[in-house]
């Protein structure tokens, strides 16, 4: 029987890979002889250096913050890359538009989302682990992603 460790890898990157990610980063994009620039760097550090989730609108916040004045279609078409070259997943919680995270090994996506004011919640669960692990091994089933939202209200919105 598979153990929930290994049905679904976390997702999240011990802290300090950030540069690790970075140089993944460099090496996909000379294999596909596209430029290491600035502002693409400027773009990955905010995702690769934070657990959150991101919209693009909170990608330029962030820049804006650290003193890069990107633009958002700079900004939109740097995170599209990442999803394609696999260091970023793309979520859709039905706000009206996407957020981003950093993806690391086979994706585990559960989240809390309160309907109210639009927070979501990412949490993890050994229970929830051990349940699909075993649906998993059970099935025979190879998983590539999961993803699990719970719709609510959260309790400063109760």
């Amino acid at each position: 029987m598979n153990d929930a460790s290994t049905a679904f890898p976390a997702t999240r990157p011990p802290l300090g890979c950030a540069a690790l990610l970075m140089e993944v980063l460099r090496g996909e994009l000379r294999e596909r002889e596209l430029p290491f620039t600035h502002q693409r760097e400027a773009i990955a550090r905010v995702l690769f250096e934070s657990p959150r989730n991101f919209s693009a609108d909170e990608v330029g916040e962030e820049l804006r913050e650290r003193g890069e004045q990107l633009g958002k279609a700079t900004i939109y078409r740097t995170l599209a890359l990442l999803v394609e070259l696999g260091l970023a997943t793309e979520h859709d919680f039905d706000e009206g538009f996407k957020r981003y995270q950093v993806q690391v090994g086979a994706a585990r996506h559960d989240h809390l989302i309160c309907t109210e004011c639009g927070r979501v919640f990412p949490f993890e669960h050994p229970d929830v682990d051990r349940v699909l692990a075993d649906v998993v091994a059970s099935s025979d089933f190879v998983p590539i992603t999961r993803q699990i939202k719970v719709f609510g209200t959260c309790n400063e919105c109760t």
